[in-house]
């Protein structure tokens, strides 16, 4: 009796091999998966089915709780934005549209704001001196990824200080900016591939006084699609 059903099993399999190795057959097969009938390739009954890759799991955490199901609801809406882009104000040398989080006018209560630029050509950023009544930080970085500190190319010129102490930046490098210090001029005098530059103010909107002109400040930008 065993052997009459593993016989019969065999005849089976070998039909459905003849008849999805046809024309007919990948038709067949395709009207029975949109119907969601499960299809499995008999043509081809030793090729393995290769298994999706596992996602990648943090090294910082060995026993993590259980995954959230969540709840739905709209309480925290107000602390997102994705109302970051702006036309460039300089196209030639920073291709447009460029990223700006103008803080507390683009989520209420923020108390950093932000810019991100990429550039493409030599370019004197800051003309005179001014200082903040805040900590800022400066990113140099390179452009391309993964390696935005290998891939920096630049030359950059800036002043430190009442003193207007010299530095010239070539490696990616990271400026702090404590509060009431001085700085400025800035001279991007080479780019030999293209310049990744963000400035972050502890302050919920620009500002600064300036060499000449005071104080100046700058709240808000129009926001493109």
């Amino acid at each position: 009796m065993s052997s009459t059903n593993d016989s019969g099993k065999s005849d089976r399999r070998e039909f459905f091999q003849g008849v999805t190795s046809g024309v007919a057959g990948l038709a067949m097969v395709s009207a029975l998966a949109q119907m969601g009938v499960p299809v499995v390739n008999a043509a081809q009954p030793d090729q393995k089915v290769e298994a999706k890759p596992k996602q990648a799991e943090s090294p910082f955490f060995k026993n993590p709780p259980p995954w959230p199901k969540g709840t739905d609801g709209h309480i925290y809406d107000h602390l997102f934005t994705n109302k970051l882009r702006e036309n460039s104000l300089i196209p030639d040398v920073v291709p447009g549209p460029q990223a700006y989080f103008r803080g507390d006018s683009d989520l209420p209560g923020a108390k950093i704001n932000m810019g991100w630029q990429i550039f493409t050509k030599p370019y004197k950023l800051e003309m005179e001196s001014h200082h903040h009544d805040c900590d800022e930080y400066l990113f140099f970085l390179g452009s391309t990824f993964p390696d935005l500190v290998g891939s920096f190319d630049a030359e950059i010129e800036y002043f430190m200080g009442k003193e207007y102490e010299r530095h010239i930046i070539t490696k990616a490098t990271v400026l702090y900016i404590p509060a009431g210090l001085e700085h400025n001029p800035c001279d991007i005098r080479r780019v030999g591939k293209p310049l990744f530059f963000s400035a972050l103010e502890l302050a919920p909107y620009f500002n600064g006084v300036y060499q000449t002109m005071g104080y100046m400040a700058f709240k808000s930008a129009t926001k493109i699609p």
